[in-house]
């Protein structure tokens, strides 16, 4: 793999693991791929696990393609991060019979005394499920492409088919819909922190819509905040920018979102 490839496929790591408190900046991502050593990486240790993860599922996509067996191959892949897989890779959920596999979704912030909200997948999940996600974006692929990878990701990550690792198993799988894998030009989440938060706020709309109108409007602002090859490269011109401007001084940072259960 070129380095050119490289650069792009650090930009899609770093944002498939942005899903997950992906740490590593885009030039220590590209530097591990280039050394095929997971220990260049500049974040936290659970990094590298993501870091293979991605890789991994990435390969087990390209060998078995855009199919059902497929989609549970890249969650199967999912080995090297235990904090974040899932405790039976590739395991299509049935929480009739096994207790890790009843989940839900938190998908709102507690705020003044209101509890937060929670989304509430199918308890059983069979392969005609995955294949209908598969049927439909065969149908809208023809008219768009690009919405139509988009809508895979959204509704896979929707039905949490697996134990865990579901989001990222769904943004494998749209780049492999769309060919993305094959030509670079990926899916990805923003990585701007503000863009990135409103990415995820619309998911978890789309997650709570209960029509297919209110689904489209949460998948248009989606789309719309997913930056194109062009604001990729300037994310990585800004992050050489930000890096040769960095102030070596300690300050007291003060979040404004506080930290919560990690979602599915």
């Amino acid at each position: 793999m070129t380095s050119g490839k490289n650069r792009d496929l650090a930009y899609f790591i770093t944002a498939f693991g942005s899903l997950n408190d992906y740490g590593s900046t885009l030039a220590a991502t590209k530097n591990a791929l280039d050394s095929q050593d997971p220990k260049l990486l500049d974040g936290p240790q659970s990094d590298q696990g993501i870091f293979k993860d991605a890789l991994a599922g990435i390969k087990a996509i390209r060998s078995e393609g855009f199919t059902v067996d497929g989609i549970i191959a890249v969650n199967k892949a999912f080995v090297n991060a235990p904090d974040e897989d899932p405790i039976i890779p590739g395991h299509l959920r049935n929480a009739y019979y096994n207790d890790d596999d009843r989940i839900s979704i938190i998908t709102s912030r507690r705020t003044g005394g209101i509890s937060p909200s929670s989304y509430f997948p199918p308890e059983q999940i069979n392969r005609s499920m995955l294949q209908d996600i598969i049927d439909g974006f065969n149908k809208e692929a023809t008219d768009n492409k690009v919405v139509a990878g988009w809508r895979v990701f959204a509704k896979l990550a929707k039905l949490q088919p697996f134990q865990d690792g579901n989001k990222r198993t769904a943004l494998i799988t749209a780049n492999q819909a769309i060919g993305a894998l094959e030509d670079q030009n990926y899916l990805v989440p923003p990585l701007d922190g503000l863009d990135n938060t409103e990415f995820v706020v619309n998911l978890m709309r789309f997650y709570e819509a209960k029509d297919p109108a209110s689904e489209d409007q949460a998948l248009s602002k989606m789309v719309g905040l997913a930056p194109n090859r062009q604001e990729r490269e300037r994310a990585w011109q800004e992050q050489v920018r930000r890096q040769s401007k960095e102030e070596l001084r300690t300050v007291k940072c003060k979040p404004m979102f506080r930290s919560r259960k990690k979602e599915r």
